[in-house]
């Protein structure tokens, strides 16, 4: 089971309101086999400017943000996971950067550089996406 943690703001840097409804993607069996997991959404808002989920069971599962829906990969992890950078490893490659595109040849939904700074922030507070390589420099 993972949860899913993020500061939500508007552009202001204000304290947010958004909606967030979170579902399966397809009906499936759950992550630990034991059980079957249906499209019933879980509805939630952030509160404190913090959106915290419950424990999700890993998969893949739809997010949707006001009136638009983006599919995410739940990773299985025992500390939180940010949403964004879920939502950006399932977003499509703008064709006019698709020439610059790193081609996944498995278990690679997202890149990032950064440095060792940025780095030590991001794990200090939170586990990172799995499926994220990072390149500190």
């Amino acid at each position: 089971m993972t949860v899913i943690s993020e500061p939500i703001e508007d552009i202001g840097g204000a304290d947010n309101k958004t909606n967030f409804e979170f579902s399966s993607a397809i009906v499936r069996e759950n992550n630990a086999g034991t059980g079957l997991i249906t499209r019933r959404p879980v509805f939630l808002v952030a509160e404190d400017g913090v959106l915290t989920t419950p424990d999700l069971d890993p998969g893949m599962a739809t997010v949707r943000i006001g009136q638009r829906a983006y599919l995410i990969d739940i990773p299985d992890s025992g500390t939180p996971v940010r949403l964004w950078p879920l939502i950006e490893a399932g977003l499509p490659i703008p064709p006019e950067q698709e020439a610059t595109a790193v081609i996944n040849g498995g278990g690679v939904a997202r890149v990032q550089a950064m440095t060792a700074a940025e780095y030590s922030d991001l794990t200090s507070s939170t586990t990172p996406d799995p499926g994220s390589t990072f390149f500190v420099y």
